[in-house]
């Protein structure tokens, strides 16, 4: 572990192509984001944290992965192109504080994270929905009236082959590390931000567009490249800020035998406010 009071890294945000009309979430497409008043394809927020990663594991070691936590915030639009500096400042209680900032200065990321049990460790509101449900047909359309406020999502499996976890490394995160792709991988933490986006989407249609607002994660221990896992979730709240619509839903990762290996709050907008003018 090191023991630098503070770690600066960089990155150049991407997306392999930035114009695709197949990709289903309109906001990472130039022309979808446009309609809502983004200048270029936003580059989705789990792929922001996967790059923060590194800086996080340089900063408090290995062990966080086995016991730790990371909560982390979306501020501004991140395009490709973005030439960004990652910065993490430790505290004096053990936490570190992060930063991603553009190179005009403007912060798109915040986010703090540390070793052991998160102080938001109370927050979460978890279901017990055992086994994984099978996918249904003809979602209803998620809106501020049918929020399942209270209630649990169905449960989603969830597995990271050999395979997969090698295009995410090659494709999405353009990182090059045995921990995830060598013998005994385990699945990146990125995976673990990133599906959550799919469980709201195993419940309800929703998110064309949407927008990651933050997340709170607590690790629990590693997960093996291969784990058949069910990705259980609860639906904490819905709201309005802006004109857009919120949603606030916790989700936990557990094996057959019970084994949890993850806790996450996941935050988003499910339904963007349109661009006027």
């Amino acid at each position: 572990m090191t023991t630098t009071s503070t770690i600066e890294n960089h990155f150049t945000a991407w997306m392999e192509n930035p114009n695709d009309p197949t990709i289903s979430n309109k906001i990472h497409a130039a022309d979808g984001a446009q309609q809502y008043g983004f200048k270029a394809a936003l580059v989705g927020g789990v792929t922001l944290y996967g790059w923060c990663i590194p800086t996080i594991l340089e900063a408090v070691g290995e062990g966080w992965l086995d016991h730790g936590w990371v909560e982390v915030h979306f501020k501004r639009p991140t395009y490709p192109g973005d030439e960004m500096t990652i910065k993490a400042v430790a505290g004096a209680d053990g936490a570190w504080e992060l930063t991603a900032s553009k190179q005009d200065g403007e912060v798109c990321i915040r986010a703090s994270f540390g070793r052991g049990d998160a102080p938001f460790a109370g927050i979460y509101q978890l279901s017990e929905r055992m086994p994984a449900d099978p996918p249904r047909e003809n979602l209803e359309r998620l809106t501020m009236e049918n929020a399942p406020v209270g209630q649990d999502l169905l449960t989603m499996p969830v597995k990271i082959t050999a395979e997969g976890a090698r295009e995410t490394m090659s494709k999405q995160l353009r990182e090059e590390n045995p921990l995830y792709t060598g013998e005994n991988a385990i699945v990146h933490p990125w995976a673990v931000a990133r599906h959550m986006i799919s469980l709201l989407g195993y419940s309800y249609n929703y998110g064309k567009p949407s927008i990651h607002i933050s997340s709170h994660i607590q690790n629990l221990k590693r997960i093996p490249v291969g784990t058949e896992l069910a990705l259980t979730g609860h639906f904490v709240r819905a709201y309005e800020q802006n004109g857009h619509h919120c949603a606030v839903f916790d989700g936990s990762y557990r094996d057959a035998n019970g084994n949890e290996y993850a806790r996450v709050r996941h935050t988003n907008i499910f339904n963007v406010r349109k661009h006027e003018g």
